[in-house]
């Protein structure tokens, strides 16, 4: 491990590309923005859920972080978030330089995150063939390092081919949860990671059309991760987004000067929310999949938590206080004192703080009503 970890440490590269001999440099961007809703109430408007430790160990934006070190250098690692997450996030991060947070005044999803955080970082290094990792930060991920060699194998193709790459994960389950990717045929298998050719994208699918998926064989699950130069995915961008790519050469104009924190914000509060997948992924010919061969997880909601944590004889995962009697596969989580609970199934139940929040799991995609109704109301809408 750690002769391969000396090998990859170097994010700086040099390859030929049309007779010359150019030098190319690896940075992360984390996107950490959005505040984690399906995580409510453990992640709340102070202590949103990049800063919570779901898993017991350490908070989720920390996890990445260390995830993504033996490969980048903290000095090129970017937290792409919101401006009123900024000090949390610092405080929770306090050797990342804070140059290296590109903030947004509003969310507008993944498509201007990761547009913005190429302008900047193509301003940064004066080199639009810089190559960006982004990541999602609520991954997990074990097989660190078959994670790191996926990764250093997308960025040798970004940087060669020009593609704009995604990792998919072999499917272990039908999953109606995740994104899948139908792959074509094989382009490249070096060390063990293969890549393919990207036959198209389907979005979250019902449970029979995920079992077809998982029968026919070709389909990975959607990872988030993605991988390109700046100058590729700016170019895709101006193509298939052009009201986006229009406000991006905005703010470029305005880097480096007093105007830029003005320009942003105007323009963000301008576009659309579209993630990077609707308006590029689906879209572009220049794509290509790695295949992840690592253990990973997207923990998205409370009822992911099934599959991180043991359940006891009757199903349940329980984290905290809990005594039961006839309680079966429920999902309690309890942050102090003790949940009692008789003749249940099948129910999710948190305990935080001030707040008790109790779903029949199957209604989970429900949590975001609740939420916008407590915002709308004034009495309660402090407990956000």
């Amino acid at each position: 491990m750690a002769s391969f970890l000396n090998t990859i440490r170097n994010t700086r590269y040099a390859i030929r590309k049309k007779g010359r001999i150019i030098f190319m440099k690896n940075v992360a961007v984390l996107m950490a923005g959005g505040r984690g809703q399906r995580f409510w109430p453990h992640s709340r408007f102070d202590t949103p859920k990049q800063l919570l430790s779901i898993t017991g160990g350490n908070s989720m934006i920390r996890e990445t972080v260390n995830r993504v070190s033996p490969l980048i250098d903290l000095s090129d690692v970017f937290i792409s978030t919101t401006e009123d997450l900024f000090d949390g996030i610092k405080d929770a991060l306090p050797e990342i330089d804070y140059l290296n947070y590109i903030l947004e005044p509003v969310g507008r999803d993944t498509a201007a995150c990761i547009g913005l955080a190429a302008v900047v970082i193509e301003h940064r290094y004066k080199d639009p063939d810089t190559t960006m990792i982004t990541l999602p930060i609520d991954h997990i991920i074990k097989d660190g390092e078959k994670f790191l060699k996926a990764i250093k194998e997308a960025c040798k193709l970004a940087r060669e081919t020009g593609n704009l790459i995604t990792i998919g994960i072999k499917p272990s389950r039908p999953e109606t949860g995740y994104g899948y990717i139908c792959v074509g045929e094989e382009v490249e298998k070096t060390d063990n990671i293969t890549a393919c050719v990207v036959n198209n994208f389907t979005e979250k699918p019902d449970l029979e059309t995920a079992k077809i998926f998982i029968s026919e064989g070709n389909y990975l699950w959607n990872s988030g991760i993605f991988v390109w130069t700046c100058r590729d995915i700016l170019k895709a961008i101006e193509k298939e987004a052009p009201k986006l790519h229009e406000g991006l050469m905005k703010i470029k104009d305005s880097l480096g000067t007093l105007q830029k924190k003005e320009v942003v914000k105007e323009v963000f509060y301008g576009l659309d929310k579209i993630s990077i997948d609707y308006a590029i992924m689906e879209k572009v010919s220049n794509r290509l999949v790695v295949k992840g061969d690592f253990n990973w997880d997207d923990i998205g909601s409370w009822t992911s938590m099934e599959r991180i944590f043991p359940q006891d004889k009757d199903g349940n995962v329980v984290q905290g206080g809990h005594e039961g009697v006839d309680t079966k596969r429920c999902v309690i989580v309890n942050d102090e004192g003790l949940i009692v609970t008789i003749g249940l199934s099948d129910l999710v139940i948190v305990s935080s703080g001030d707040i008790k929040l109790i779903y029949p799991k199957k209604r989970e995609g429900d949590l975001k009503k609740i939420i916008k109704s407590i915002a709308n109301n004034e009495k309660y809408k402090k407990y956000l």
